[in-house]
């Protein structure tokens, strides 16, 4: 019976990392890990972004995620039309003293239609593997206490009782509609865009099993959108953005914005000189964390910073986060209308 009281609380945790996915606060640095629509949409030949994130590190072991992604456009010299995104991105997230764990690899592929001038219609597409695991190396069972205290030297009789699971498929589908004008001069910041999408994550919701427990993956679903609003006749911008996903019985909404201000401008013939800009905001998790945010872009990269400050009921849960984002420059844009950069 004691056993099987051991046992409740590490399967309610791996109900709940079966059931939710990995998340970034910094959701405008997360490329087409949310959205495989976003694949391609860059200004720039090629685009490169790592993103990590710890949390719960005050309280527990902490969780820990990392991701990696890369994507640029293809055929960019057949047609004024339409253009192709391609797209390979990784994660691995490390949670607890079980080091529960999920490994993916994914492509992601995209078509994307200019509509007009100043608008583009991006449909993306996703596959790739994950996998589950965990380490029963720190897993602590009632046969192992020996009368007085625990005894690691008593074997649990548990061993090969969880093991890795086999990688499974995962598949995403999105789609992102994207708006934008450009008026920048010398000294002045004067650009619009806007961006909105929609995708839906494990549309095949694959079932991963661990021991005798297994659980199947619920479809997430993420709607969001941003924008870069130049102020006129200065070098100032405001970057305002949200995202509202759900998955299952969990969902999340986050709302916010950065105030960009440009500290240099792009050398307009020679570009000896790169554009910089220093930006700062704030971002809601609603009813869950107010999230500062401060960033730098320079020399085509850019590096965010962020903090969850937890205003539930789950104090010290804080975390944080840093993305660093490169952009490889590109002679031939998507157009006049094509975007500026927004992070």
């Amino acid at each position: 019976m004691m056993k099987k009281v051991f046992l409740i609380p590490l399967l309610f945790v791996g109900l709940i990392s079966f059931s939710q996915d990995i998340h970034f606060s910094q959701f405008m640095n997360s490329s087409f890990l949310y959205n495989p629509g976003n694949t391609g949409l860059v200004n720039g030949a090629h685009r490169i972004l790592l993103n990590y994130r710890s949390q719960w590190s005050s309280i527990a072991t902490p969780y820990n995620t990392y991701s990696f992604t890369y994507d640029t456009r293809a055929f960019t010299k057949t047609t004024n039309k339409a253009k192709m995104g391609v797209g390979l991105g990784a994660y691995k997230d490390v949670a607890g003293d079980t080091e529960f764990g999920t490994t993916a690899i994914l492509l992601s592929l995209s078509a994307m239609l200019k509509l007009d001038e100043f608008q583009t219609l991006s449909v993306g597409l996703q596959g790739g593997m994950m996998q589950n695991s965990i380490n029963t190396a720190n897993m602590r069972w009632v046969n192992q206490y020996d009368g007085n205290s625990y005894n690691p030297l008593i074997s649990s009789g548990e061993e090969g009782a969880f093991n890795t699971t086999p990688f499974v498929g995962d598949f995403n589908a999105g789609v992102v509609w994207n708006y934008g004008t450009s008026e920048a001069t010398i000294t002045s910041n004067d650009l619009f865009s806007a961006q909105f999408g929609f995708a839906v994550n494990h549309i095949s919701r694959q079932r991963i099993q661990l021991s005798n427990y297994s659980d199947k993956l619920y479809n997430k679903f993420t709607l969001h959108g941003k924008s870069f609003v130049g102020i006129k006749d200065s070098p100032y911008a405001v970057i305002p953005g949200f995202m509202w996903q759900k998955q299952g019985p969990s969902s999340e909404f986050i709302l916010g914005a950065y105030f960009r201000s440009k500290l240099k401008n792009e050398s307009r013939y020679t570009g000896i000189f790169k554009e910089s800009a220093f930006y700062l905001g704030a971002f809601y998790r609603l009813g869950d964390a107010i999230i500062p945010k401060l960033g730098i872009e320079i020399f085509n990269f850019n590096l965010g910073l962020s903090y969850d400050i937890t205003t539930s009921g789950l104090a010290g849960a804080s975390g944080y986060e840093v993305a660093l984002q490169y952009i490889v420059p590109s002679t031939m844009l998507y157009g006049k209308g094509s975007s500026p950069k927004m992070y």
